[in-house]
């Protein structure tokens, strides 16, 4: 089924399509190297928001005559008329009304020039299969990619470097661990793994786990045995070239962090219980990212989650 500026996609999702009117607009575009940054994060997390694209790429100036979303919104909007970028719309209940955000992915014109900043070694350069996204895991995977652009840009002018590796990567790794109280392998898959490397050598590396609630308590063990098998066993060290990491828990409420932080307490050795950092959704929103209550197993509270 389809419309003049539209496909409809699974689960009532419409990949919209620029009119000859919008194509008539355009502007000829050269790719900047923040634009390829765009793309690459675009493919990084399978889709990004207008939002998270300025709040990664397009910090406020004293110099803006618009306001960093203005800027970021026309970008996109000429990547998506160019065909670097793909937009789809995302359903909304009735009783609501309005609309949600546009999702951008990564259109076809964008493969050369990923594939070429990317190098052989890295996996293959692929548009995302808008006909088999489900709804389902959008917000799953905009909570990752939200946590990512807030990291970004609290690292932002700090001279530090920022190395993310998302699920799809981290799934193609297949990394697996021994299941501490079964004879049986358990993969070791967190939603995301990130490394900061601060100017001066020092090194922060997360894992982390978004939990919508909709994991049962057991499988919420399991899967925080499988990283501490993954740390014990060597398979962390092997994959990643690093000696430890800190566990960052995203949860919708503050009743699933308590439940969440007393069943990963029975599970984690009490000398990495600080190493287990916890926080809601709420944490994500950039205005408080910086200065956001993070608590541990034992029940300490932190504010923000990185070191400098």
């Amino acid at each position: 089924m389809s419309s003049a500026a539209g496909l409809a996609l699974h689960g009532h999702m419409v990949r919209r399509l620029p009119t000859a009117a919008d194509v008539s607009t355009r502007s000829p575009i050269v790719l900047t190297p923040r634009d390829v940054e765009i793309l690459a994060g675009v493919h990084l997390h399978g889709f990004l928001t207008t939002e998270l694209v300025e709040l990664a790429f397009f910090p406020p100036t004293s110099t803006d005559r618009c306001s960093p979303s203005s800027r970021a919104y026309q970008r996109l909007r000429e990547l998506w008329l160019w065909g670097y970028l793909e937009r789809v719309e995302l359903p909304v209940a009735r009783v609501l009304g309005g609309r949600r955000p546009f999702l951008y992915a990564l259109g076809r014109q964008a493969l050369p020039f990923l594939e070429l900043s990317a190098g052989a070694a890295a996996l293959p350069v692929q548009v995302r299969r808008l006909d088999r996204l489900d709804h389902v895991f959008v917000d799953h995977d905009l909570k990752a990619a939200a946590l990512w652009a807030n990291v970004r840009a609290q690292l932002r002018g700090r001279g530090c470097r920022l190395l993310w590796i998302g699920e799809r990567e981290l799934r193609a790794r297949r990394m697996r661990v021994r299941a501490p109280d079964v004879d049986r392998w358990l993969p070791f898959l967190p939603d995301a793994y990130f490394a900061v490397m601060y100017p001066g050598g020092d090194v922060q590396a997360y894992v982390v786990e978004i939990d919508m609630g909709t994991l049962t308590l057991r499988r919420f063990a399991r899967k925080v045995g499988a990283f501490e098998a993954a740390l014990d066993d060597g398979v962390f060290r092997r994959n990643f070239k690093r000696e430890t990491f800190d566990v960052l828990i995203l949860t919708q409420s503050r009743r699933r962090v308590e439940t969440l932080r007393q069943v990963a307490s029975r599970v984690v050795e009490s000398d990495r219980h600080d190493q287990y950092l916890m926080a809601t959704f709420d944490a994500l929103e950039p205005s408080v990212f910086g200065t956001a209550a993070w608590q541990d197993l034992n029940g300490e509270q932190y504010t923000g989650v990185l070191w400098h």
